[in-house]
């Protein structure tokens, strides 16, 4: 007989990374079934992990699309869910308020196989040859270039207009809640895009490195934003977070410190 051990994550889910774990076994064909139900019952979780993601998503996308179009008071619950094709409880179960499910969450936003793509390039496959080349830091050198990649697939999966920009930045200058909803959510969304980069890089929770990486690129990521949707604007969303990435760069690389601080 074999004892196996699923792996679960936080959220009920399967950790696809960690496969579940054989703890003894006395006859392979018990061994086989039970590996096999274990591979099931992950495979089960993460289909109702998905769609409960997909479903959130789409609950933000209208909210957002419904705010630009209509105003934050120009639309109900109730036509946010006849349009999503959700029940009113439903809308609830995911989000307290039309504010939050404006802001929406970040992992939402991120394609999932870019984001598989993302925490994959920086896992080590085992061998002497096989693993990821990491700078003195023990950062992957291609963590720069990975997190270009994931903020690049997010843009074009949100398929944002100028003009649904434009009208949601208007709201949120005449709808004091919303603003402060958002400028809440900033601090947030950083926690959770260093909690992607842990992932990834395979530090420790609470690595001071992820945030400050995290925060850095944001920042970057914003200022790209605002000259994207700038009305004097002929670049791509890509050409110009590169540039600014390129610029910062050079900035870090060639300039010269005379100190040393905590790390």
């Amino acid at each position: 007989m074999a004892v196996v051990i699923s792996n679960l994550d936080g959220r009920g889910g399967c950790d696809e990374r960690h496969p579940p774990k054989t703890l003894h076994s006395r006859h392979n064909s018990a061994n086989f079934y039970f590996v096999t139900e274990s591979a099931n019952i992950c495979a089960a979780h993460g289909l109702r992990a998905r769609k409960r993601e997909a479903t959130r998503s789409a609950i933000t996308s209208a909210a957002r699309r419904f705010t630009a179009n209509h105003g934050l008071n120009g639309f109900t619950i109730e036509q946010l869910c006849e349009d999503v094709g959700i029940s009113r409880r439903t809308f609830f179960n995911y989000f307290p308020s039309k504010e939050d499910a404006i802001v929406g969450h970040l992992l939402d936003e991120f394609p999932a196989d870019a984001m598989a793509a993302f925490i994959a390039g920086g896992q080590d496959t085992g061998g002497s040859d096989a693993g990821v080349e990491r700078g003195p830091g023990g950062l992957t050198t291609t963590l720069l270039r990975a997190l270009f990649d994931l903020t690049v697939s997010m843009a074009e999966q949100l398929d944002f207009t100028r003009e649904n920009v434009h009208a949601l930045i208007k709201v949120m200058k005449v709808e004091p809640q919303l603003m402060i909803k958002m400028m809440g959510s900033a601090e947030a969304r950083e926690h959770e895009f260093a909690h992607i980069i842990t992932q990834r890089e395979g530090l420790s929770p609470d690595d001071p490195r992820a945030l400050l990486i995290a925060s850095l690129f944001g920042t970057m990521s914003r200022r790209a934003s605002q000259t994207f949707f700038s009305e004097d604007n002929v670049h791509s969303y890509a050409d110009i977070l590169a540039g600014h990435l390129a610029q910062a760069q050079q900035f870090f690389v060639f300039s010269k410190l005379t100190f040393e601080g905590t790390r």
